[in-house]
């Protein structure tokens, strides 16, 4: 099925390359390896509000990057399917919507955790 379509591409004049998501896919694996690296090695003092936070960012950009790394084919797949079913390519793209506002909304929790934690614990400073 695949292809079929690049060959129906191929033949509307639209161009069709690979490279976009193999890059998205090694930044991706790239990044969650470093995520688990840095989580794991003792070395390194990871407190467990920094090991979440750089997992929700990852999850979080990830939608973006598939988003911009993916525009320019799903415009030529768009180009040569004009009668295309688009509500079918966001069914395959919506859970990884959801799964990045998820952790989007888990970053803004935090931030607002960590903020109203650090203004509770301030001393107030003594009158002079």
């Amino acid at each position: 099925m695949l292809r079929t379509a690049i060959a129906a591409m191929d033949a509307a004049g639209q161009n069709y390359t690979p490279r976009p998501g193999i890059v998205f896919a090694a930044l991706g694996i790239l990044l969650a390896l470093a995520w688990g690296v840095t989580t794991i090695v003792r070395r390194t003092v990871l407190s467990h509000w920094a090991a979440v936070s750089l997992w929700a960012g990852i999850i979080t950009l990830g939608a973006p990057a598939y988003f911009f790394m993916s525009f320019a084919n799903v415009n030529s797949v768009g180009d040569t399917y004009s009668d295309g079913n688009s509500e079918e390519a966001f069914a395959v793209e919506a859970p990884l919507y959801m799964v990045s506002v998820a952790a989007f909304l888990v970053v803004v929790a935090m931030v607002v955790f960590a903020m109203s934690k650090s203004t509770a614990w301030k001393k107030p400073s003594p009158a002079t």
